[in-house]
């Protein structure tokens, strides 16, 4: 009976659960059966509201064509816009005038001092006020920062500014607070203090009406006025939760006006200047899909737009001359600004000799100028700074800018340089997109850019308003190691730097025609962005007629043939190759020039320390002799075999940088495969290149302890003939030299009757860090690879006598003996050795 009693219970409990669980099924039919009522009668108002909705888009579209039509023509002859206007499919001409137009150009002139609009500002801004998506590409200096913060003033609610540098933002908020704009930002330098306060004042509901905003402005009482921008980075929008939440709530209560995205190419990782976070705005549209997104750039190819428009989720584009009601509005103004006066000057082959050439540079032309002086690295930028201060007398006053230093100090450099306390900021790209000083008068590139693309962005950022200004690259074929090895990793970094080098070889095409035809061709984009606006329509194939290439004088360039040359330097560069060596571009100019007796090193191996011996190169049976030329023209005519393809760059991977060598390349047996008569009788390909004609005359004198002399033909030869201003002498005083000093740079030796001075280890390796200031690192020193010296260590010295003091610098040890001999070694290699 126990046994039966158990039995009914487990089946009670069971009949117990099937019961709820169909009551429970019972309950959801019902529910469900509620819900598909609910979206029937929610499909059925759906259809309603796009019914209205598709009529107020006829309704708009159809008063937007009366509204045009019916306003008097902004300029001289009749106007198309009232055609534009009209119809479906014409579209809206934002050029043209509107209601608002009249209270824009008023707080242009009373904000911001501006007097009319240039380029497509005004098509921007009127986009902007009628709540369009837009992308604006414009020209560094174009005024692309009016396009957003003139509509601010006049809309209610905060805009929103996604910027890349913490130097941009503060450069914006020091000149809106100056013209009483209430901004603020946010950044990693915003204290806790002022970002709760800021929060607090985002967070809260203004009571405007209409056009109350504007007011504020001008009320005086911070206590009521309205943040009209709030500048911030996109790590901030990538990564705190709690600033997205705030935008979100600014959203539902109308506040948030609009998002500008400044430097908008950083978007695509088809761009120059990809980063990673700025990919990750694409959740803005998803988030906010009612408010207008700006984005901005300086050069906006077509692929890059293409991949920008799809990451953030934005319509295509519509032509900002005739938009239609959908699409995002885009604007575009001519690249070309004819106020720049491009110049690629020699640079000299000793650090000192190159600042002070620099220096020199600045007081003939720009005395009392402001300028930028770009460098490589960090470290650079101290040391032209300092240099350029002692080789100027302590007259031009300089400051360094780059990553690492302090935000407090920067501000502090970025406000006497402003105010003109400091005349010249020495710095990294971290220094300039979107510092809107107007009066830059000159930038000098210490180092060549990466690409052509940084290099137009960064000398654009003088000259901004509008009057003449000068931008100089100092350039040598030794640079191009430098920055290979720096770029070897990146997407189409290599190609990118080879266009680069190409600009600064080539002495004689236009400089404006060059821009032309690598925008043309790398970005596809139309050669009439570089027409000049004030020559009209036909003038983007005209030369500028101020460049260094449209005003030098053909006596200072000569076209060689060096069909021989190129042979005597590819037999050479085989010859090492094959017996195990490695060739830079500074090894390979001396060795090609009889230097260093033919020696170079080639590595025999070991188990513990790899060693290296001596391979003697005989010229005369490799090469047929020396290669008659100048050392910086040797580099010149390398360089161009390696753009050519008849040499290649090798990169060697060691625990602290990479190494850049030099191999044959793939057009090399176009010329080896012949003999050296069949090449000079005119056999094989006919290789040219042009040289400058100036030469310098060497000294012995260290570049450390002596000043280097000037040009040693005119500087007026080398520089842009405009007319001189009163400020600025036409040209340098003197007929002077420059002297040739040991190189400091990488892996360059000079005659071997130099090797008795012992030369300074050279800064060399650099790392791109993820920050949001963009540097090139230089961590160890810079890679040095000095080989073939002519005297070696005593045979009868042996090593255990030595007094080593070994010295780091980087991974260098250097072992000085009683002798004072000094041996640097690399990696475990004897690499160079200095005799007393």
């Amino acid at each position: 009976m126990a046994s039966s009693s158990t039995t009914y219970t487990n089946g009670s409990t069971s009949y117990g659960q099937r019961s709820n669980l169909k009551s429970r099924l019972t309950s959801l039919d019902s529910e469900i059966a509620s819900v598909e009522r609910d979206i029937a009668k929610l499909q059925t108002l759906r259809h309603s509201l796009l019914e209205e909705k598709t009529g107020v888009q006829r309704e708009l579209e159809a008063s937007m064509g009366r509204t045009l039509s019916a306003r008097p023509p902004a300029g001289p002859g009749p106007s198309n816009a009232s055609a534009r206007g009209k119809g479906k499919g014409k579209g809206i001409d934002y050029m043209d005038e509107f209601e608002w137009g009249q209270e824009l150009l008023h707080r242009a002139r009373k904000v911001f001092g501006i007097k009319d609009f240039r380029f497509c500002q005004k098509g921007v801004c009127n986009a902007n006020m009628d709540g369009r998506d837009i992308v604006c590409v414009m020209p560094t200096g174009g005024g692309k920062s009016l396009t957003y913060q003139l509509p601010a003033l006049l809309t209610p609610g905060t805009t929103v500014v996604i910027s890349p540098l913490v130097s941009l933002i503060a450069d914006q908020i020091m000149h809106l607070r100056e013209a009483g704009v209430e901004a603020v930002m946010l950044t990693g330098a915003t204290s806790k203090e002022e970002s709760r306060d800021i929060f607090t004042r985002l967070g809260q509901k203004k009571q405007t009406k209409g056009r109350g905003a504007v007011r504020a402005v001008d009320d005086g009482n911070s206590e009521q006025e309205e943040i009209k921008l709030c500048y911030v980075t996109p790590e901030r929008i990538a990564k705190s939760k709690t600033f997205m939440s705030l935008m979100e709530k600014m959203a539902l209560d109308g506040r948030l006006a609009r998002i500008v995205i400044d430097e908008a190419h950083c978007v695509s990782s088809l761009g120059h200047d990809f980063r990673p976070d700025y990919k990750k705005l694409s959740i803005l549209r998803q988030l906010f899909p009612t408010v207008p997104i700006l984005a901005l750039s300086a050069t906006c190819p077509p692929s890059v737009l293409k991949d920008l428009l799809k990451i953030l989720k934005m319509r295509p584009v519509v032509d900002g001359n005739a938009a239609t009601i959908d699409g995002t509005v885009y604007f575009s103004s001519p690249l070309y600004r004819a106020n720049l006066h491009y110049s690629v000057l020699p640079k000299p082959s000793s650090q000192a000799a190159a600042i002070q050439a620099m220096a020199d540079y600045i007081l003939a032309h720009h005395a009392r100028d402001s300028g930028i002086v770009y460098c490589l690295s960090k470290k650079d930028t101290q040391t032209v700074a300092d240099g350029i201060r002692e080789a100027s007398g302590g007259k031009i006053k300089t400051g360094v800018y780059h990553a690492d230093v302090e935000d407090e100090v920067k501000e502090g450099i970025h406000r006497k340089w402003r105010n003109g306390q400091v005349q010249v900021v020495c710095a990294t790209i971290a220094f300039g997109l979107g510092i809107d000083k107007g009066d830059v008068r000159f930038v000098l590139h210490h180092s060549m850019s990466k690409s052509i693309d940084g290099f137009y962005q960064e000398s654009g950022r003088a000259g901004r308003d509008g009057k003449d200004a000068d931008c100089v690259l100092y350039y040598r074929g030794q640079d191009a190691t430098r920055l290979s090895s720096l770029i070897c990793g990146e997407i189409e970094g290599q190609e990118k730097l080879h266009e680069m080098l190409r600009f600064a070889q080539n002495l004689t095409d236009c400089r404006k025609l060059l821009f032309a035809r690598y925008f043309s061709s790398s970005s596809d984009l139309s050669t009439a962005a570089w027409e000049d606006p004030s020559a009209g329509p036909g003038t983007s194939l005209a030369k500028c007629g101020h460049c260094d290439n449209c005003t030098r004088s053909p006596s200072t360039i000569e076209r060689r043939d060096v069909s021989v040359q190129s042979w005597q330097l590819l037999r050479i560069v085989e010859a090492v190759c094959r017996e195990g060596g490695r060739v830079t571009v500074g090894i390979l100019s001396d060795l090609a020039r009889g230097l260093a007796g033919g020696a170079f090193n080639v590595s025999s191996g070991g188990k513990k320390r790899k060693r290296t011996e001596k391979a003697e190169l005989d010229l005369e049976d490799v090469a047929g002799g020396k290669v008659g030329l100048s050392k910086d023209d040797v580099e010149t005519l390398t360089i161009q075999l390696i753009l050519d393809h008849y040499l290649k760059e090798d990169f060697h991977q060691t625990a602290y940088a990479i190494n850049v060598y030099l191999s044959p390349g793939s057009q090399a047996p176009r010329l080896t495969r012949l003999s050296k008569s069949a090449v000079a009788s005119g056999s094989g390909p006919r290789l040219e290149c042009t040289f400058m004609t100036a030469k310098r005359r060497g000294s012995t004198t260290k570049a450390a302890t002596a000043k280097s002399k000037q040009l040693s033909i005119k500087d007026s030869e080398w520089i842009p003939k405009r007319k001189p201003k009163a400020s600025q002498p036409s040209q340098i005083e003197g007929n002077e030299d420059y002297e040739a000093q040991l190189d400091d740079e990488m892996d360059d030796i000079e005659a071997a009757d130099d090797f008795g001075q012992q030369r300074q280890l050279s800064p060399a390796i650099f790392d791109i860090p993820d920050s949001d200031e963009t540097d090139v690192q230089e961590g160890d020193d810079w890679q040095l690879d000095f080989r073939g010296s002519k005297r070696r260590p005593s045979a009868d010295k042996p090593a255990s006598k030595r007094m080593k003091t070994e010295r780091e610098s980087g991974r260098h040890n250097v072992d000085t003996d009683a002798d004072g001999i000094t041996a640097v070694w690399e990696d475990g290699q004897e690499v160079y050795v200095i005799s007393p």
